[in-house]
């Protein structure tokens, strides 16, 4: 995640939702920007929050092992546990998780292997497309989206998640209602090669795993979808 302190603002960045290009903009417009875990830019919310807490509070509680015994704490060294990025300002971007593994896939597909590549990248440079959507929604290689930004956690009611297919106008209207600086138009970064995709192939090599799919990414499905943000139009707030 990379956090603004100086303007109280952070971007989640979820793999394959246009985050390089988002990164850049928000790197341009807040110069204290900085990663929470430099060496993962997709550090999901939850442990950013966690990491965000003021040190001198982990350092005096670090012998603390249970809610209980933080029940007898003063009430000053209690108060952390409510930190400040509860009130944390949070974009981030969600777009349909077949397309998005589709997406992950292709790139993966057409990049190097390195040495010391996890089983997932290996099975995407090495197999076909239904081992790799198997490893990502029955192996567990990819997070759902409510695990990712924490969907309820402590800073969820200042959230948004903004539509991937109408990126540059949600994010306006994200910047306009945060008081931030905003892009005429995000740099297209990482974009997929010339030519036009075709998901029905890709559906098709699924098969039955289209059902599981569906499972993994439930909530997406059921209420992330209702809760998009695209331009001009709110579909609904994170609360």
């Amino acid at each position: 995640m990379l956090v603004s302190k100086e303007h109280n603002v952070a971007l989640a960045h979820y793999m394959k939702t246009a985050g390089t290009s988002l990164q850049s903009w928000f790197k341009e417009s807040f110069p204290d920007a900085y990663f929470v875990s430099p060496l993962n830019q997709h550090f999901p919310v939850a442990p950013s929050l966690r990491e965000l807490r003021p040190r001198g509070w982990l350092r005096a509680t670090k012998k603390v092992t249970c809610k209980e015994t933080l029940r007898f704490l003063p009430a000053a060294m209690r108060a952390p546990l409510q930190p400040w990025t509860s009130r944390l300002r949070i974009i981030g971007v969600i777009r349909d998780p077949f397309e998005m593994m589709v997406s992950l896939y292709e790139f993966w597909k057409r990049h190097e292997l390195p040495s010391d590549a996890p089983e997932i990248i290996v099975c995407a440079r090495k197999g076909g497309f239904r081992d790799f959507l198997a490893g990502c929604v029955v192996g567990g290689y990819i997070p759902t989206y409510e695990d990712f930004f924490d969907v309820g956690g402590p800073a969820w009611n200042n959230t948004r998640l903004l539509d991937f297919n109408s990126l540059d106008s949600a994010l306006k209207t994200v910047c306009n209602e945060f008081g931030l600086q905003h892009p005429q138009c995000l740099p297209a970064v990482n974009g997929m090669p010339k030519g036009t995709r075709n998901l029905d192939l890709y559906r098709e090599a699924a098969g039955p795993l289209m059902l599981v799919v569906h499972r993994h990414f439930r909530w997406y499905y059921e209420e992330g979808i209702h809760l998009m943000i695209r331009g001009k139009q709110v579909l609904g707030a994170a609360a």
